[in-house]
């Protein structure tokens, strides 16, 4: 649906250069990001097109759970747009999928979250108890799973990555 509108140019999404119509959204069982490009018009064209796939589905989008984020646009504009999807501004940086996204480089407080959850997981684990093999093990199938989704998302500091290893180390070697 949404391709076929933006084939006869009444959407638009980002990089219509690289691919005809642009990207207009990017969906993973029930989360969708939608891109729109700066135009009024496209976006109540955008919106009529979310009404009539509530209409045709018989599902219902919840507005009030959505956000609109927007790039190098201005309030009042933003202001304009969330009037016309009815929902509320947000702010980078988002959560995708389990993923901080941002427009700019993540900052630290955007992934100390991510390594908190890894070292609390690993703190609550007695290694004492366990072989060599058995650290081995538990480290491969919960710690580096983690991080290694992530770190095919998104690039982690060199600060990120020594605190996962310095932890994961500590956990292998600390137990004796």
């Amino acid at each position: 649906m949404l391709k076929k509108a933006a084939s006869h140019s009444l959407i638009s999404g980002l990089l219509p250069h690289v691919i005809p119509g642009g990207v207009v959204s990017l969906q993973y069982a029930d989360d969708t990001i939608l891109f729109l490009e700066k135009s009024v018009h496209k976006a109540r064209n955008f919106k009529w097109l979310l009404s009539c796939f509530e209409n045709l589905s018989g599902m219902k989008i919840n507005f009030h759970k959505s956000d609109l984020m927007t790039i190098n646009m201005d309030d009042a504009n933003a202001k304009e747009f969330a009037q016309i999807f009815c929902c509320k501004n947000g702010s980078f940086p988002i959560k995708y999928l389990g993923v901080p996204l941002h427009y700019d480089n993540l900052k630290r407080e955007d992934i100390q979250p991510i390594i908190d959850r890894i070292i609390k997981g690993i703190s609550g684990w007695l290694g004492r108890y366990l072989t060599y093999k058995g650290k081995n093990i538990l480290l491969c199938a919960c710690v580096i799973s983690i991080p290694a989704y992530l770190l095919s998302v998104i690039k982690f500091p060199k600060w990120a990555i020594n605190a996962i290893n310095s932890q994961m180390a500590h956990f292998f070697w600390g137990n004796l």
